[in-house]
């Protein structure tokens, strides 16, 4: 047999294998893309094992065309050489394949390693086991990948959903404050509509009334007209006093100032600061935890005040939650998630510190109020330095145009953000500082009352509350 009708028969048993069991094929079917397997190797996979497209297994036939030439090929001799018709016997290791004995003294596997067929089986029947566990390996590495793209997947559903959740209730509260503030603004404008309308009804009532005087005067002074000479004299001086005296009488013209908010750019950003505030969270109902206060401080009895005095309280300071060394007190209530924002009014407080105290860090001896010791603080110093105490041997001096005489904090987990507001103004936060980082731990609201300073600096500090609205 020629070699180039070995290379056909070769090209033709691996034209008519299929590529997934690499048998001849059985049943064989051509999925949409055009790509053939056994019917039975197709209906186990989700889609084409080559290409990967997708295939509807059950809409498909037999290939009858391809069935036809598997039938003839099996009827072809394999296990004599097509070159030599002697039997296949002998293995050549270099070309890895079967071969009979002349191709391997005399053809062209001449002088390669060569043992026989049965040892050959034998060989490769023992690295069987050794190709199973790899391909076990490999079915274990690519089911964990599996797995992670799953829950990758998984987790991009749930970020995407969680963050639509999120959009929809922040926007849902500025839709509420904006439906609220239209609905205000319109009562006010009926308001003022209704109390000018009556004004001006009023005054439109006057000048009808005014109005058939004149009317009234002209029909007479067309009377006077016709009457003689002695009685045209008589009444019409008469009628000439009365006219004038109603003349002197006359309503002045009425003008009505309408005071409604002029829609301007200034307006909208007016509505943009207040509903700025609207988006916060509620206000935390905090209270100074007394068991935390230096024996300096005193707690009043709601727990929202707090001041530092020269006498002593009589208290242990070797409590393990009290602060010993330093002028400062957390309050009850601590965070591990979500949002959160309280208020303190520092009124002309000169020294003061607000902020974050993790539950971790210690309360004894000299605080080193840093970051990376658990502490996120702004404060103020002689009245007009404010600063952050950010990760550096100085706190970093902070640009502050008014001062501020109430202090928001504005605590997010999932942003992992700790923001400082003046809110002075409830209508107009105005930011001073934000720490950005990662809260891992559960962290207090603390606050720094400092040294009284011989009465200079014993204003208290005090936890906001809204007064209640009027009934």
């Amino acid at each position: 047999m020629s070699k180039s009708k070995q290379r056909l028969m070769q090209g033709m048993h691996q034209d008519l294998s299929c590529p997934s069991c690499l048998k001849l094929f059985k049943a064989p079917v051509t999925a949409e893309c055009g790509h053939t397997f056994c019917l039975e190797c197709l209906s186990q996979a989700a889609a084409c094992p080559t290409c990967q497209a997708p295939t509807k297994v059950e809409q498909l036939r037999i290939n009858q065309q391809m069935e036809h030439l598997v039938q003839c090929f099996r009827q072809v001799p394999h296990d004599h050489c097509e070159e030599h018709m002697d039997p296949l016997s002998v293995y050549c290791e270099q070309d890895q394949q079967v071969i009979c004995g002349v191709c391997a003294s005399l053809g062209k596997h001449k002088g390669h390693n060569i043992i026989t067929a049965a040892e050959a089986h034998q060989k490769m029947k023992k690295q069987l086991p050794q190709q199973q566990i790899q391909l076990q390996e490999a079915q274990v590495r690519k089911e964990k990948t599996i797995t992670l793209l799953n829950r990758q997947i998984a987790e991009v559903e749930d970020t995407v959903v969680r963050f639509k959740q999120q959009v929809s209730e922040q926007l849902g509260v500025m839709r509420a404050y904006l439906a609220t503030l239209e609905a205000t603004l319109g009562q006010e404008a009926e308001r003022v509509q209704q109390q000018a309308t009556a004004v001006l009804r009023d005054e439109h009532k006057t000048m009808g009334h005014y109005l058939d005087q004149l009317k009234q005067m002209e029909a007479v002074l067309g009377e006077v007209q016709e009457e003689s000479q002695t009685e045209f004299l008589r009444k019409y001086c008469l009628v000439a006093s009365r006219l004038q005296k109603i003349l002197g009488e006359s309503p002045p013209v009425a003008r009505m100032d309408i005071q409604l908010p002029i829609i301007t750019d200034d307006f909208k950003f007016q509505v943009w600061r207040k509903m700025f505030r609207a988006l916060m969270p509620a206000l935390e109902n905090l209270t100074f935890d007394p068991d935390t206060a230096h024996p300096n401080l005193v707690v009043s009895e709601d727990g929202k005040r707090v001041e530092c005095v020269e006498q002593k309280q009589p208290v242990s300071s070797d409590d393990p939650g009290r602060f010993d060394k330093s002028n400062c007190v957390v309050s009850r209530q601590s965070f591990s998630s979500g949002e959160h924002y309280w208020e303190v009014t520092v009124g002309d407080k000169p020294r003061w510190a607000l902020g974050l105290i993790s539950a971790e860090t210690g309360r004894k001896g000299r605080l080193q109020a840093l970051p990376s010791n658990g502490f996120w603080l702004v404060g103020c110093k002689e009245g007009k330095n404010y600063e952050a105490h950010v990760e550096h041997k100085e706190p970093r001096l902070l640009r502050v145009e008014t001062k501020p005489s109430r202090i928001g904090l504005y605590l997010s987990f999932e942003d992992g953000m700790l923001g400082f507001y003046d809110a002075s103004d409830e209508d107009n936060l105005v930011q001073l500082f934000a720490f950005h980082t990662r809260f891992t731990t559960t962290v207090y609201p603390f606050f720094d009352v400092c040294w009284h300073d011989k009465g200079k600096n014993s204003q208290p500090l005090v936890i906001y509350e809204p007064e209640p609205e009027a009934s």
